[in-house]
């Protein structure tokens, strides 16, 4: 059974911690969230996660100063075990996880010297239909009923993934079309 994970409010104290922290040593981050992060600190409805996925590629931090903030925050910072037992930031590479090509993110939060972004939602979604498990459909229909995002445009963002990657969030888009009464 995965431990009991993080509602916004929580994530919310923790980031604050976090932004704090770096604060105090002079530093500052701009993290990239995928994942579950863009429904829960939108407010999505009895969604928690017991971590926050944090983009690499699209993030800039001083790795020593953010690890010292997450851990000061109570939280593990990029744990390598298989299943933490507390809430942690993980920090993703491109591999199984998939977003498509973007140009620019959006800001999700912004705390003093912390800022927190999100890809576009076309390319959460797109990675969600990647994997496609029971949570990932729950995000989606969130995001899809919350921002409203057009079909073509989930679609030119599966377009831009790595090949097999594309192949499964194409065979996926039927759970789109049944959240949306198209079959």
């Amino acid at each position: 059974m995965e431990p009991p994970g993080l509602n916004k409010e929580q994530w919310l104290e923790k980031l604050t911690l976090i932004d704090q922290s770096l604060q105090r040593q002079g530093s500052s981050a701009q993290l990239t969230l995928v994942g579950s992060a863009a429904g829960i600190l939108a407010g999505q409805p009895s969604r928690s996660s017991i971590d926050l996925d944090v983009w690499k590629p699209g993030s800039r931090y001083q790795y020593q100063t953010l690890k010292k903030a997450v851990e000061e925050a109570g939280l593990l910072f990029d744990p390598k075990t298989a299943e933490p037992d507390k809430p942690y930031l993980q920090m993703v590479e491109p591999g199984l996880t998939q977003l498509g090509k973007f140009a620019s993110t959006e800001c999700l939060e912004q705390f003093h010297v912390l800022r927190l972004e999100r890809p576009p939602i076309t390319n959460l979604v797109a990675a969600k239909l990647v994997r496609a498990e029971g949570k990932d459909l729950e995000d989606i229909a969130y995001l899809v009923s919350t921002y409203l995002p057009a079909r073509q445009a989930i679609e030119q963002a599966i377009q831009s993934m790595p090949r097999e990657a594309r192949e499964k969030a194409v065979e996926n888009l039927v759970y789109l079309d049944a959240m949306s009464g198209n079959q």
